[in-house]
């Protein structure tokens, strides 16, 4: 390979795509809290960023979100970003500690696919994981909509099926689940 041809050229939501993909199969896998975190921040950040440039009447992310007051909005947005950014700045407090939650994660990845489709981009195979892993694991963040269109496309005993597995568990079936329909779609077309 040369070095020419190991370049890529790509555009924010792109990058932002990536991170997001990367963070939810971390976060699914558990196999690295600190980075899904970190990374599943930065793809909101930049989605918070392009959705608004894109359209600056879009509805309200959690940066901007019209239910804080103005007067406490730096404090929100303080309180929002303090994981992320112990995680990647050292200049303040270079040998700093801080107690992390990890699951505080699943709010930024939610937010931060809100903000990719706000901005227009595509949505990935991991980001519909996330959604029907969140619509099964915690429905009474749904509207009754949304609990019509679960119920429609999703049996009882699947919901409770799917309901007691771990993230991990859920990531192994989806991933099997897709690898047997991807080929068949394949064929078909």
């Amino acid at each position: 390979m040369t070095a020419a041809s190991s370049v890529m050229k790509i555009n924010k939501a792109q990058a932002a795509s990536a991170q997001l993909r990367t963070a939810i199969r971390l976060w699914f896998s558990g196999d690295d809290p600190i980075s899904a975190h970190a990374l599943s921040f930065a793809a909101y950040e930049v989605f918070h960023v392009v959705s608004k440039k894109r359209d600056k009447y879009r509805r309200d992310l959690l940066f901007d979100s019209d239910w804080i007051k103005d007067e406490y909005r730096s404090d929100w947005n303080i309180l929002l970003k303090k994981e992320a950014y112990f995680f990647k700045h050292a200049d303040r407090d270079p040998e700093g500690e801080i107690e992390f939650d990890p699951e505080k994660t699943w709010a930024f990845i939610l937010f931060a696919i809100v903000g990719r489709g706000l901005a227009g981009e595509p949505q990935s195979d991991e980001e519909s994981m996330f959604i029907w892993w969140l619509q099964i694991q915690k429905p009474h963040l749904l509207t009754d909509a949304g609990r019509r269109f679960v119920a429609d496309h999703l049996p009882a005993r699947a919901q409770e099926k799917f309901r007691n597995l771990t993230r991990r568990q859920f990531l192994d079936v989806w991933s099997e689940a897709r690898r047997q329909v991807l080929p068949a779609k394949g064929q078909a077309g």
